[in-house]
């Protein structure tokens, strides 16, 4: 038990990051971080150790998230994620002006990010807001590490064009 616990504590924020990015709301984040947790402990047992402990967590949280939206249909959790749940304390010495502009950019980004297709979408949120190697990402969406970094690099320019007044598109 004391093993979970520690299973927990490392992995928490990461998972809640990666739901509280995919659904837009940090009520339904915590909900199902629980729930993705939940579903490990009850599942530990058949953790074959042929992956990461943590691309085994983010699997499971993947499929919790889907299931989620399957029985809440009516659950708009694409909306704009909550910017000050994201960003960490800012310093004291940031003018108004500063604190705006981060807030700006930072919600420009989600709103790019959102607009990629799924794939691309998922490994820029498990590399940017989970940290995950691009290894473990490949684990997660059960391809190579090298289609997580050609994915990733392909989302990043896409994203670079569309903050700079591209075609989201292109």
């Amino acid at each position: 038990m004391d093993e979970f616990k520690q299973l927990y504590i490392k992995y928490e924020k990461q998972i809640y990051r990666y739901l509280f990015f995919l659904s837009g709301n940090k009520f339904i984040a915590e909900e199902l971080t629980q729930e993705t947790f939940l579903r490990a402990f009850k599942s530990i047992y058949s953790f074959k150790g042929r992956s990461k402990l943590s691309t085994w967590l983010f699997q499971i949280a993947k499929y919790t998230f889907y299931n989620y939206l399957k029985k809440h249909k009516n659950v708009n959790v694409q909306s704009a994620a909550d910017i000050s749940a994201l960003e960490n304390d800012l310093s004291n010495k940031e003018t108004p002006e500063d604190i705006y502009l981060k807030k700006e950019n930072a919600m420009n980004l989600l709103t790019a990010i959102k607009k990629l297709k799924k794939p691309q979408q998922d490994v820029v949120i498990l590399r940017l807001y989970s940290e995950l190697s691009f290894k473990e990402i490949g684990e997660i969406m059960n391809q190579s590490d090298k289609w997580a970094r050609v994915n990733f690099y392909r989302a990043k320019n896409r994203l670079v064009s569309m903050i700079n007044g591209g075609d989201a598109d292109e």
